[in-house]
C-alpha cells in the first residue's frame, strides 16, 4: 500500500498515471462545493495498513480522472483532514484506533492484518466541526490464487499521461488463475513497479551538498546565485536506488459468465518501457465485495463512455461513507477490504526494443541529465543519497533477481 509521502502525487497519481488497457475520456465536473474524500483498502498483505482522508477546496473544479477511483481536485491542493478521531470497527464489536502518521494519513497498528470472513467498518469524527462519518460494513472475501505470470512486449503500448496521442511501448503482464466455483466472485488488479534509478537529486540554481545530522549523513540542494536562474544539475545516486510506481487504472472483473473456469492470459498490467533495464513488478489480485465492484464499475463506465452527445453528463459517484447526521452530504471515494494474492515478476526487457539503458530519468523528466562538472571550487562532486519515500527506496525490493 501507499505510504504517507508525497501527498499530492500519491493521491492524484500524476507521477505514474498511464492509461492501461483502453484509452478513455476525461470527465470534468464543475462545482463550487468542497468534498471529503476517503481512500483506503484494508488487506491481508504483510504491509502497512492505512486510510487517507482529505478535503477538496471549495472553489476547485473536479476531474473524474482516467480510471481512478475518486474525483480529485484539478490544479488545486487536496487538503488533509488532520486530527480526526479515526477508528476501525471489527465484527461490530471490537474498536481499533488508527493513528495519524502524517497529515491526513491514518495507520492501523503495525501488527494488524485483515482476515477473510471478518467484517470491517470505518468510522471517524473530524476535529474542525465534530461531524461523524462511517462507512458501510465490508466483509473480506477470499480470492483465488494467481497460478502463472508472464510478460509480452507491446510496441504500441499505452498513451502517455497528459499527451494528446503520444504513446510509449509497454511490457504487458498476463496472469492465469482458476475462479472459485459455485460462488459469485469479483476481482480487481493493481500493480506496483520498481525501476532502478541512476540519478537521485536535481538542484535548480543550486548545488548538492552532504552534511551530518543526528540520524546520520544526508544531503540537500543549496541555492547558488552565481548560477543562471534556469540552471539544473543532476546528481548520481551514491548507492543502489529504485523508483517506485503505482497503477492508477481500474481493472476489474466479474465471474458471472465464467464461474469456476480457468482464466488464462488475463491482462493484469501494462508497464511502460521507461528504460531497457530489468525491473520488478508486483501483481496483486484482489477480491471485491459486490458493492465495491458496483462502485468501481460505475467509475469505469463513466470514464470510458462519457464524451458523446448520447451520454449522460457526468456526476460525482457517491461513496459508501456517509455523514451520520446528514445523509445528503456527498462524500467521495470508497472504503473497501480485499484479500490479496500477490505474485512478483522480474521483467528482463530482453524481448523489448527501443528502450534506453538507464533511461528512467529521461523518461520521467523528458530531458537528458545534466551532471555538475568538477571545478576548482568543487573538485569532488558529491553523490546523492537515495532517500526513502513513497516513490523511492534504497532497499532492494523483495523478489529482485538479476537475470
Amino acid at each position: 500500500m501507499k505510504s504517507p509521502k508525497n501527498h499530492i502525487i500519491s493521491f492524484i497519481g500524476l507521477f505514474v498515471a498511464f492509461v492501461s488497457c483502453v484509452d478513455t475520456y476525461k470527465i470534468d465536473i464543475v462545482t463550487d462545493k468542497g468534498y471529503i474524500l476517503v481512500d483506503g483498502t484494508i488487506t491481508d498483505l504483510n504491509e502497512p495498513q492505512f486510510v487517507q482522508i482529505v478535503r477538496t477546496p471549495d472553489d476547485a473544479q473536479y476531474t473524474s480522472t482516467e480510471f481512478t477511483s475518486t474525483i480529485v481536485a484539478r490544479g488545486k491542493t487536496a487538503l488533509p483532514v488532520s486530527n480526526a478521531d479515526v477508528k476501525l470497527i471489527l465484527n461490530e464489536k471490537e474498536t481499533i484506533q488508527l493513528q495519524e502518521v502524517d497529515a491526513g494519513y491514518y495507520y492501523l497498528p503495525t501488527t494488524f492484518r485483515a482476515k477473510v470472513g471478518d467484517r470491517y467498518q470505518l468510522r471517524f469524527r473530524t476535529a474542525e466541526n465534530g461531524k461523524t462519518y462511517e462507512s458501510t460494513v465490508e466483509q473480506m472475501v477470499a480470492v483465488a490464487p494467481i497460478t502463472n505470470i508472464y510478460d509480452e512486449f507491446n510496441p504500441i503500448g499505452v498513451r502517455r499521461f497528459g499527451s494528446a496521442g503520444d504513446r510509449i511501448a509497454s511490457s504487458d503482464v498476463y496472469i492465469d488463475f482458476t475462479d472459485v466455483a459455485n460462488s459469485k466472485n469479483f476481482y480487481r488488479w493493481r500493480w506496483q513497479l520498481w525501476e532502478p534509478q541512476k540519478y537521485c537529486e536535481t538542484c535548480k540554481q543550486g548545488r548538492y551538498n552532504l552534511y551530518e545530522t543526528e540520524n546520520g549523513e544526508t544531503g540537500d540542494c543549496y541555492r547558488d546565485l552565481t548560477l543562471p536562474g534556469n540552471n539544473e544539475y543532476d546528481y548520481t545516486c551514491g548507492s543502489l536506488c529504485w523508483d517506485i510506481f503505482y497503477s492508477s487504472d481500474i481493472n476489474i472483473f466479474s465471474d458471472i459468465y465464467t464461474d469456476g473456469q480457468l482464466q488464462k492470459n488475463k491482462l493484469a498490467a501494462q508497464i511502460p518501457l521507461y528504460q531497457s533495464n530489468q525491473c520488478l513488478v508486483s501483481i496483486q489480485q484482489m477480491s471485491l465485495t459486490p458493492n465495491a465492484y458496483r462502485y468501481f464499475k460505475l467509475i469505469q463506465d463513466q470514464s470510458v463512455n462519457t464524451g458523446t452527445l448520447a451520454d449522460t453528463p457526468p456526476a460525482p459517484i457517491k461513496s459508501n461513507v456517509v455523514n451520520t447526521k446528514d445523509s445528503k452530504e456527498l462524500i467521495l471515494g470508497y472504503f473497501s477490504v480485499s484479500s490479496v494474492s500477490e505474485k512478483r515478476h522480474m521483467i528482463t526487457r530482453k524481448n523489448t526494443t527501443g528502450g534506453r539503458l538507464n533511461g528512467l530519468f529521461t523518461s520521467i523528466t523528458n530531458r537528458l541529465p545534466q551532471p555538475e562538472d568538477a571545478s576548482g571550487d568543487r573538485g569532488d562532486i558529491p553523490l546523492a543519497i537515495c532517500k526513502s519515500s513513497r516513490t523511492r527506496t534504497p532497499i532492494r525490493p523483495a523478489g529482485w533477481e538479476i537475470k
